[in-house]
């Protein structure tokens, strides 16, 4: 057999292949001219400064809600605005930029935006609900606190009051009512610099809000011993009040600086005025003779202050019986564990009226 033709496996050859499916380079891409990185870092920018706000609204949320006494709302909100948080950080990841751009893929926005852009679109608009969650709930959480605030208030738990009026204070700072009830709250408790200051921010937010005046009138009386700063508040309150209730409150009041002030003839004409008002609504039906019973003993003490003695024990007459039928009245007389107010005030006001009836001529 020659060498020809002994058997040999035939060498492999390469198929050639047809002209359409070679595989030609493609030239490499240009450079990206100067100035094409930009969206890209506008983008990274505006990531960061989602995730910034977010971040914000995360620390005003645990300022203003978290402390010191957490309710659900408040602790439900804080765990809504961390999954915001965690949201944002996970569209940082590979994974998370993926999720995004599949369901915008879903939703048709990949034909609108590139993968950049709807991460950043996705992005802000996490940073935005979360905005809107904190500033929408705000006003409804404060609302919330201000009511139990007002019940622990009207239970005689000050220091409970306080805490939640501050609270409801820093959501919605700029609510004259909040700062009404703080300053009223500090004032139960005889913290009457910081009341002052309350009362003083209740008014310039709303300075047509009538009953400030009349407790911040009394306060420059009974704190700070300024009888013209009084008369200039009190006054002021009296133009603006609606109530006619509470315009002759304050006119007590008024009487009351015009007294402080050394000018008891002043405080006795505006002391008619008031008991003729307060007469008027006590026929139409109204409960006002707590407010007679207040404005009878001024009356004495301002009498007192003239020396006029027979006038000041009809004053002092007057202002015990008014006083003994809101003692003896069925509000002050139930099994209630906490004494009304205006009860605790007729209890002051029977007991001071006595006092003076014996002092001056041997008691009624």
């Amino acid at each position: 057999m020659t060498a020809t033709s002994k058997s040999q496996d035939p060498a492999p050859v390469e198929s050639a292949a047809p002209p359409s499916e070679l595989h030609h380079p493609l030239p490499p891409e240009p450079k990206p001219p100067a100035g094409t990185d930009q969206p890209r870092k506008l983008w990274d920018w505006l990531t960061f400064l989602a995730l910034a706000v977010l971040v914000y609204h995360f620390l005003a949320l645990w300022y203003r809600w978290l402390r010191p006494d957490p309710d659900f709302l408040a602790f439900s909100t804080g765990v809504a605005e961390l999954l915001a948080i965690a949201s944002l950080l996970g569209l940082q990841t590979e994974r998370g930029r993926k999720l995004v751009i599949r369901l915008d893929d879903t939703l048709g926005l990949g034909r609108i935006l590139n993968s950049r852009w709807r991460i950043c679109l996705a992005a802000c608009s996490v940073a935005g609900l979360s905005i809107i969650l904190l500033h929408v709930g705000s006003p409804v959480a404060a609302n919330q606190l201000r009511h139990q605030g007002l019940d622990a208030l009207e239970d005689g738990s000050y220091s409970t009051a306080i805490a939640r009026f501050q609270r409801a204070a820093s959501l919605v700072p700029r609510h004259a009512p909040t700062h009404y009830n703080l300053a009223a709250a500090y004032e139960a408790v005889h913290d009457y610099e910081q009341a002052i200051d309350e009362y003083q921010t209740a008014l310039e937010l709303d300075d047509e809000f009538w009953p400030v005046y009349n407790n911040l009138g009394r306060l420059h009386i009974r704190a700070q011993d300024d009888p013209d700063a009084a008369l200039a508040t009190l006054q002021a309150g009296q133009r603006r009040a609606t109530d006619p209730l509470g315009a002759t409150v304050i006119g007590s009041n008024i009487a009351w600086a015009y007294l402080e002030k050394g000018l008891p003839r002043a405080s006795l004409s505006e002391l008619e005025r008031v008991i003729d008002d307060l007469d008027a609504l006590r026929k139409q039906g109204q409960s006002v003779e707590i407010y007679l019973a207040r404005a009878y003993q001024l009356e004495a003490m301002t009498h007192q202050a003239l020396e006029n003695a027979s006038e000041a024990r009809r004053g002092w007459q007057d202002s015990l019986g008014y006083a003994l039928a809101v003692a003896e009245s069925a509000a002050c007389n139930t099994d209630q564990p906490r004494v009304p107010p205006d009860c605790l005030d007729a209890y002051r006001l029977v007991a001071e009226a006595r006092e003076e009836l014996a002092r001056g001529t041997g008691g009624p």
